[in-house]
């Protein structure tokens, strides 16, 4: 297995370079690195990863595609892409619930956990709310406005789902490969919510500087969890 400085390594010096990138306005190399972190982690995942996880693969996968077309089309000259990239990028997080589910037990957290489950709901919903709050009101450059807000509102959606079961994963499975994994989905999803607030709130380089470091540490901690599974497997073989 991979020691996790060679990720941590990895990690610091491709958010690094992002930022100063931008930061000398280099903005379509900034851009295109960081929309190729998925697609090159997806790479790798297939050619040195061991027991490759099905929903996990379809996750990469299709997030790979999302940032292949946003790279292709970095302009957004057409509309089609937009809507593509959303539902690709949608679909990959619903295979992410997925693989985070699959070893989940919903009566065991209701039984165990009901307390903690019924905080989660309510934090979940309220998240809910203000995105909501913070969608409806934006005037979106689209002939379709109401569907471009579904489909923001819908992307959100599912990184609450992907927050909130990774959460409730972790409380029944307590050990070091789900604490990653929760660790990852609490990164991927804190920066994905981030930039809405950088997009539609407060204008502040810094905020996109923040959210470009906790998405490419979160994919870097989710690709180092996948060698954690094998490397426990191993173990429980031996």
């Amino acid at each position: 297995m991979p020691r996790p400085i060679v990720f941590i390594f990895a990690a610091v010096a491709i958010f690094s370079a992002i930022i100063a990138l931008d930061y000398f306005d280099l903005e379509l190399l900034s851009s295109t690195l960081e929309l190729s972190v998925v697609p090159l982690i997806t790479f790798l995942y297939f050619i040195i990863g061991k027991n490759r996880q099905l929903y996990l693969a379809f996750f990469f996968v299709l997030y790979t595609i999302g940032d292949v077309i946003n790279i292709l089309d970095f302009n957004a000259e057409s509309s089609w892409s937009y809507y593509v990239c959303n539902f690709s990028y949608t679909m990959a997080y619903l295979f992410l619930v997925l693989h985070i589910t699959k070893g989940l037990s919903f009566k065991l957290v209701l039984k165990k956990y009901r307390l903690d489950f019924i905080v989660l709901l309510i934090l979940a919903m309220y998240m809910v709310y203000v995105l909501i709050d913070i969608i409806n009101p934006i005037n979106f450059e689209s002939n379709f406005i109401e569907v471009v807000q579904f489909v923001e509102f819908l992307y959100s959606l599912m990184l609450i789902t992907v927050l909130s079961f990774s959460f409730l994963n972790y409380l029944q499975n307590s050990d070091n490969k789900n604490l990653l994994l929760f660790t990852a989905c609490v990164l991927i999803a804190f920066s994905e919510l981030v930039l809405i607030g950088y997009y539609y709130l407060v204008d502040d380089i810094r905020i996109s500087y923040a959210s470009s470091v906790l998405f490419v540490s979160g994919m870097f901690v989710l690709f180092f969890h996948t060698f954690l599974e094998v490397s426990i497997k191993k173990e429980r073989k031996a």
